[in-house]
Formats: structure tokens, sequence, C-alpha cells
């Protein structure tokens, strides 16, 4: 999955990379990597929420 302008470090697309055993995030422009299920999880939900609006 891909989130629009969402990396916190430079406004770029960020991919959600899931493993069975990891989640992270990684932003396609900057190279941004956070390695927490919890954030990884929390910004689905934000992303989620938005586009349901």
């Amino acid at each position: 999955m891909i989130y629009l302008k969402a990396c916190p470090k430079c406004h770029g697309d960020i991919e959600l990379i899931s493993y069975p055993d990891i989640k992270f995030l990684q932003c396609l422009q900057c190279g941004l990597s956070i390695d927490s299920k919890d954030a990884a999880k929390k910004l689905a939900e934000e992303k989620h929420l938005a586009h349901s609006k």
C-alpha cells in the first residue's frame, strides 16, 4: 500500500512493506524507514479515516 505525501521528513510517498514477522514504512523519495508495527498501523488508520470522510 502506498500513502501519498505522508513522509514526515520530505512529504514524499510512503510504501507500507509487510512481512509475516515485521511491518515497516519506507519513503520512496528520501528512503526514510520506520520500523514499527505501531507506526505503520497508526499511519494506515489515519490515511484510511482521511479517505473515508
